[in-house]
């Protein structure tokens, strides 16, 4: 196996772990059983890269073809319900503490699949579009959360605050950028999804927020 594919495949178990934590963690917040934690960490990991795999035409997406993800995301989520349930003091009297860690994870998988849905628009031809790399970043990236957001009563938080969307299209143009000139495609890498990690962390600590027409 190429150096490549192990790195590709490594991010994709890293983003699918955070992701599942994520959707777990908001989960437990909307007070649902133990299948609803394990389907909603499911769904908010395997989300975004079933999207970019349909927009990309391949059927059935990776998610279904390699029951692994659905696994580790599984697992992963059922991990989180089981925390909270033996330490429920903790987890409702320190919501603060709680509401921090679900949101570092959600920017690191928000960084490596803004990365992995770039290469996957390279590794597919479209290398020299853009445009289309980094919308297919951007996808992968937010898709899952979209539908979090969604299946939880929630205004999706990419279209209200924290510059979502943005890092993901920043991280997504930097990685481009330096692959386009030739940097290591490692190096790249984790510069492109430390560009959106970064910016998800800054944004949360300075309260970063695009302008509103009415607040």
């Amino acid at each position: 196996m190429a150096v490549g594919e192990i790195l590709f495949m490594v991010l994709e178990i890293i983003g699918t772990i955070s992701f599942a934590v994520s959707g777990a963690m908001a989960a437990l917040e909307k007070r649902v059983d133990l299948f609803g934690v394990i389907f909603l960490g499911i769904t908010t990991a395997l989300a975004g890269g079933i999207l970019r795999d349909v927009i990309i035409g391949k059927v059935p997406p990776t998610a279904f073809a390699d029951s692994n993800y659905m696994l580790v995301a599984g697992i992963t989520a059922a991990l989180v319900f089981l925390i909270a349930f033996f330490a429920k003091d903790y987890y409702k009297n320190n919501v603060e503490v709680v509401d921090g860690i679900n949101n570092v994870f959600d920017a690191a998988g928000l960084g490596v699949f803004t990365i992995t849905g770039a290469k996957v628009a390279m590794y597919t031809g479209h290398l020299s579009n853009g445009f289309f790399v980094v919308f297919l970043g951007m996808m992968t990236g937010i898709g899952g959360g979209v539908l979090r957001d969604l299946m939880i009563g929630e205004i999706p938080l990419v279209l209200r605050k924290r510059v979502y969307a943005v890092a993901s299209i920043l991280g997504g143009i930097v990685y481009y950028q330096l692959f386009w000139h030739h940097v290591n495609d490692t190096v790249a890498t984790f510069i492109g999804a430390g560009v959106v990690f970064g910016m998800r962390m800054l944004a949360t600590i300075f309260k970063w927020n695009l302008p509103k027409a009415f607040e």
